[in-house]
């Protein structure tokens, strides 16, 4: 019976990195054997529960000593990050969108459309540095992804008269005005915004950054792009997507600060549109989505400042 409770508390110390485990997992495994029962079978639902917590918040650093700086650094290098997976996930569903229609019309429209691909490879390798902590690099790739996709606007406008096959180049005023419509473009200079106080005051970097391309997937379905807009999801899995930072304060107030800059990139698009049109639209909905929008954002920094406060008590 104890080999099968001490078999189940190991396995709820999985939450843990392997390193920590390691150095501390027989110390934990005798503690809570020592406080069971005589007759205990399983963990109860108090320590599994806090056992997974307390392991994930090891996982994403929050039990780390640090200073007020450190800790508001550290939401900002997540928020940077969010915003560039956001912003390679707009490249991702448009180089998508791009590769079906040329399979489908065996065509290219030469340049823009091989320029999508780009776009995608720039900004996947802006995310990879800002990961690594190389924030110099990834503010030039970020710059690098902002000027391919204001070329890539800048061509995909361009007319051709059908009769004299003159090119019309439209003024960039007509693509500024475009491209600030889409709310994957917006998370471009906002990300440039922020890398420069990281470049000041770099805070630390991974030695794994690929995973974060996997969060590049999850944007293209959780958060609005031309893919997510074909099937339905919208609003609700961006609310899905507020509502699982507010939970995650628990683990790391920091990346619940993060989610709040994230939101940011639709509050502005939905602004674009109501200077120019009025709110309306397939991405911008409603009146009421704008202010849930705002209201969520404001509600995610304000709860991510309190979790830091309230961590730095602990």
């Amino acid at each position: 019976m104890s080999q099968a409770l001490e078999a189940r508390y190991r396995w709820l110390l999985r939450a843990y990195p392997k390193g920590y485990r390691h150095e501390r997992g027989a110390e934990m495994v005798g503690t809570l054997m020592e406080a069971a029962g005589d007759d205990q079978r399983r963990p109860t639902a108090r320590e599994a529960a806090a056992l997974v917590l307390r392991g994930l918040q090891a996982r994403a650093g929050a039990h780390h000593a640090r200073s007020a700086r450190q800790s508001w650094l550290g939401a900002l290098r997540l928020a940077v990050l969010l915003l560039l997976v956001y912003a390679t996930a707009g490249w991702l569903a448009d180089t998508g969108a791009v590769a079906g229609r040329v399979v489908r019309d065996r065509t290219v429209d030469y340049p823009p459309e091989l320029l999508y691909p780009l776009g995608m490879v720039i900004t996947a390798l802006a995310v990879i540095t800002v990961a690594r902590g190389r924030y110099l690099w990834g503010l030039l790739a970020t710059l690098g992804g902002l000027a391919t996709a204001l070329v890539v606007n800048y061509f995909s406008m361009v007319g051709i008269d059908n009769v004299t096959g003159e090119h019309h180049y439209p003024p960039v005023r007509w693509v500024v005005e475009f491209i600030g419509r889409e709310p994957t473009f917006w998370p471009l200079p906002l990300a440039l915004l922020l890398i420069a106080p990281l470049i000041a005051w770099p805070a630390p970097g991974t030695r794994r950054p690929l995973p974060w391309l996997l969060g590049v997937l999850v944007a293209v379905f959780t958060l609005p792009t031309d893919y997510e807009v074909t099937i339905g999801v919208q609003p609700w899995a961006t609310v899905a997507v507020m509502v699982g930072f507010l939970l995650w304060m628990v683990v790391d107030a920091r990346a619940t600060i993060a989610a709040g800059l994230l939101i940011l990139p639709l509050i502005l698009a939905l602004l674009v549109v109501h200077v120019q049109s009025g709110l309306g639209g397939p991405e911008t909905l409603t009146t009421g989505w704008f202010w849930g929008l705002a209201i969520g954002a404001v509600a995610l920094v304000a709860a991510g400042a309190f979790g830091l406060r309230r961590q730095a008590r602990l």
